[in-house]
C-alpha cells in the first residue's frame, strides 16, 4: 500500500441508460464506498435508435466519484460483472488520474480501500486505451448543435447533463460575453487521433464568439469499458 501522502487517486465516471441506475447505486453501496455524486442527462441518439436497442428513452444516470487505482479497477469489475457493456447503447464507465485533492478526501480513500481488503484476484483486467474526454460548456439549448458538429468531426456520441454558470465582470470586459447561468455541459469521449478536429469544430461553430459562447477541453482517459462498442457500434445519426 502506497503512503497517504502520494496515493494515486483516480476520478471515476459511469454513464449508463436510467434503467441501469439501480445496479449502479448498488454496486457502489455494496463496497462500501465513502462518496458518490449522482446525476441525470441525456444522450444523443435519436429515438429510433433507442428502441432498436430496447431501451425507453434517451435518459442517462451519471455517477462522479474520487478513489484509489486499486478501487478504481476493483469497481470498474464489479460494474461490468452486473451490466453489460457489450451491448450497444449501454452505457460507458471510464477513469482520469487526479493530480491532487484534499488531504481529508485522500485520507478517506485509502481508508475505504483499506476497509475493502481488495486482493489481486479482485481486479479488473482493462487495458489502457488513447482515448479522451472532450468535455464543452455552452449556453443552454445548444447541446444538440454541439453534437451535430462533433458527428461531422468524428464523434459517434455524446451525454449532456445541465449546469449553472457564475459569471464575472472580467468575462464581460475581456472577452465581451455575457454569462448566462443555465449551461449545457457536454461529455464526449473519442479516440485521440479524433480528439484535436472535434475540439477545433466545435470552437470554430459553437465558441465564444458565438451564441453558443462555449469553451471546451479535453482530459486523457486512464481505463474505460464500454468505449469500443460505443464507438464502433450503431451510429446515432
Amino acid at each position: 500500500m502506497a503512503s497517504r501522502s502520494n496515493v494515486r487517486l483516480d476520478a471515476l465516471i459511469t454513464i449508463v441508460d436510467s434503467s441501469l441506475e439501480d445496479i449502479v447505486t448498488d454496486v457502489f453501496k455494496s463496497s462500501d464506498f465513502p462518496m458518490l455524486l449522482l446525476t441525470h442527462g441525456r444522450g444523443s441518439a435519436k429515438s429510433d435508435i433507442y428502441e432498436i436497442l430496447g431501451y425507453g428513452g434517451p435518459k442517462k444516470t451519471v455517477a462522479i466519484n474520487v478513489q484509489t487505482h486499486n478501487m478504481t479497477k476493483y469497481l470498474l469489475k464489479k460494474i461490468s460483472d452486473r451490466i453489460n457493456f457489450g451491448k450497444p447503447g449501454t452505457g460507458i464507465a471510464f477513469s482520469i488520474c487526479v493530480s491532487s485533492v484534499s488531504s481529508v478526501l485522500s485520507r478517506i480513500c485509502v481508508e475505504a480501500e483499506e476497509n475493502l481488503k481488495i486482493g489481486s484476484e479482485d481486479m479488473a483486467t482493462v487495458s489502457k486505451e488513447p482515448y479522451h474526454l472532450i468535455v464543452t460548456i455552452v449556453n443552454s439549448g445548444f447541446f444538440d448543435q454541439v453534437m451535430a458538429v462533433a458527428r461531422k468531426a468524428g464523434a459517434n456520441g455524446g451525454t449532456v447533463i445541465h449546469g449553472r454558470g457564475l459569471g464575472s465582470k472580467e468575462a464581460q470586459k475581456y472577452l465581451g460575453i455575457t454569462i448566462q447561468p443555465e449551461k449545457d455541459v457536454v461529455l464526449i469521449v473519442t479516440p485521440k487521433d479524433k480528439k484535436l478536429e472535434i475540439m477545433e469544430s466545435i470552437t470554430r461553430e459553437v465558441g465564444l464568439n458565438t451564441a453558443g459562447t462555449g469553451i471546451c477541453f479535453s482530459l486523457p482517459v486512464e481505463h474505460a469499458i464500454g468505449v469500443g462498442i460505443m464507438l464502433d457500434g450503431i451510429d446515432a445519426d
